[in-house]
């Protein structure tokens, strides 16, 4: 259980200092969030190796072949279908669907660290969220009901900082699904639905902005 409290508290310390402004401003401030993100999930992934019980096969990491990347891609475009209710809901609760100023900024980020930052979400932060947390709870005894949806509250608030509330309606979806590919394909899979439904907004944000802002 310490590798799994180890990997949440780690991931909210990150995004409590980036907020208060201790990894500096604008793209640095992200590079240096991200990378903070990949020693968090190295040092939990090295504590939850040293934990009684946890099995790195279980979680699909020595498995990878066409049904863990089917079920990637097809968690990550049912994310990506999910899109247009969301916003009808968001526009339904007053707010605009995407923040559009944090995808614009995003946009005009160079593409190889556009790159890095998507890379950081679709793999770090599965390892983090799923491998980790889930997996260290479970070994841990707790409830397999609570081990999936602890971390799934943590990974949906951590989120608010970056993106706003109204946005949280699509993490918290998008999350479940990326939750569902890890409990039926392993981690693997779980990082390809990460990637598929992350990468339009990092390699399309001028068109989601515009899109959002529309109504």
């Amino acid at each position: 259980m310490v590798a799994a409290f180890a990997a949440l508290g780690g991931a909210a310390i990150v995004v409590a200092l980036r907020a208060r402004g201790v990894f500096g401003e604008g793209l640095s401030a992200r590079l240096r969030g991200a990378v903070a993100l990949w020693l968090v999930a190295a040092g939990a992934w090295w504590l939850a190796m040293q934990q009684p019980g946890f099995d790195p096969a279980q979680i699909g990491l020595y498995s990878f072949g066409w049904r863990e990347a089917g079920l990637g891609v097809l968690f990550g475009i049912l994310g990506i279908l999910s899109v247009p209710l969301y916003i009808l809901v968001a526009r339904k609760l007053g707010g605009t669907a995407h923040n559009a100023e944090a995808l614009l900024t995003l946009a005009a980020v160079p593409l190889p660290q556009r790159l890095f930052l998507l890379a950081t979400a679709a793999v770090a932060e599965e390892v983090i969220f799923r491998a980790v947390a889930i997996a260290g709870l479970m070994a841990a005894g707790l409830a397999h009901p609570l081990a999936v949806a602890i971390p799934l509250v943590v990974f949906v608030v951590l989120h608010r900082s970056s993106w706003g509330a109204v946005h949280l309606l699509f993490v918290a979806l998008a999350g479940a699904l990326m939750t569902a590919a890890f409990v039926l394909g392993g981690i693997w899979a779980a990082i390809i639905a990460h990637f598929v439904v992350d990468a339009p907004m990092f390699l399309a944000g001028n068109a989601m902005a515009r899109r959002g802002q529309q109504g």
